[in-house]
């Protein structure tokens, strides 16, 4: 506006013609019309990148979910295949056991099981071993649990001796943990193999730890 009113007094006294006052406002009005196109460009090019952005995360928020729902669905098949094994394989206590046999569940609890003489010598020749069978929701709850961080591997008796004097030893449910024999006991370790909770094997022990770490040890009973 400040320049519209020079020009029109420099019109006024003559030291610019009409025709070159004409030229100079078609020009402020193309320059105007141009810097207003390049404002909507603008805008609109921010709207658009706004809107990839937008579309980008709602995208990776899908694809996360999907894969959640997978892991979930994966957990829950397996689940179901070891306790369908567990179901069809599992040796039964069929009269009241005198001695306890620990070991360390999943939780990291150390949990035992009331057993027959001739049961605890299988478990610890490796002809039996004890497979947890948790409801999905259950395992994926133990999952989601932060992993204490422990300097030194500790032995099955430290363990054991540690949760005594904590009150939090349990008796365990033949609901929950079962006997199997060698060749079911593959099958579940091909599926999931943190439910396999002590296994003798010859090969590579299974389910308790000494001072050097998993694999090596010996069975606890009382």
């Amino acid at each position: 506006m400040a320049i519209q009113n020079l020009r029109d007094k420099l019109l006024k006294a003559g030291l610019v013609d009409k025709k070159q006052k004409v030229a100079a406002d078609t020009q402020d009005r193309r320059e105007k019309k141009q810097l207003g196109a390049d404002k909507l460009a603008a805008e609109e090019a921010e709207r658009q990148r706004l809107f990839a952005e937008k579309q980008a995360q709602e995208a990776e928020a899908k694809r996360l979910a999907d894969l959640a729902k997978a892991a979930e669905r994966a957990v829950h098949e397996a689940a179901n295949r070891v306790r369908n094994i567990c179901d069809r394989w599992a040796v039964r206590v069929t009269r009241p056991g005198q001695r306890r046999f620990y070991f360390v569940q999943r939780s990291g609890r150390v949990g035992y099981l009331w057993l027959p003489d001739e049961l605890c010598d299988q478990l610890c020749l490796g002809a039996l071993a004890i497979v947890e069978r948790l409801p999905a929701a259950e395992i994926a709850t133990l999952g989601s649990k932060p992993v204490a961080v422990v300097k030194k591997p500790r032995s099955l008796l430290q363990q054991l001796i540690g949760q005594v004097k904590k009150g939090q030893m349990q008796v365990v449910s033949e609901e929950t943990h079962v006997l199997l024999p060698p060749e079911p006991t593959e099958r579940v370790l091909a599926i999931d193999p943190s439910a396999v909770r002590f296994w003798a094997c010859s090969g590579k022990p299974l389910g308790y730890l000494s001072e050097g770490g998993a694999g090596s040890g010996e069975a606890a009973t009382a």
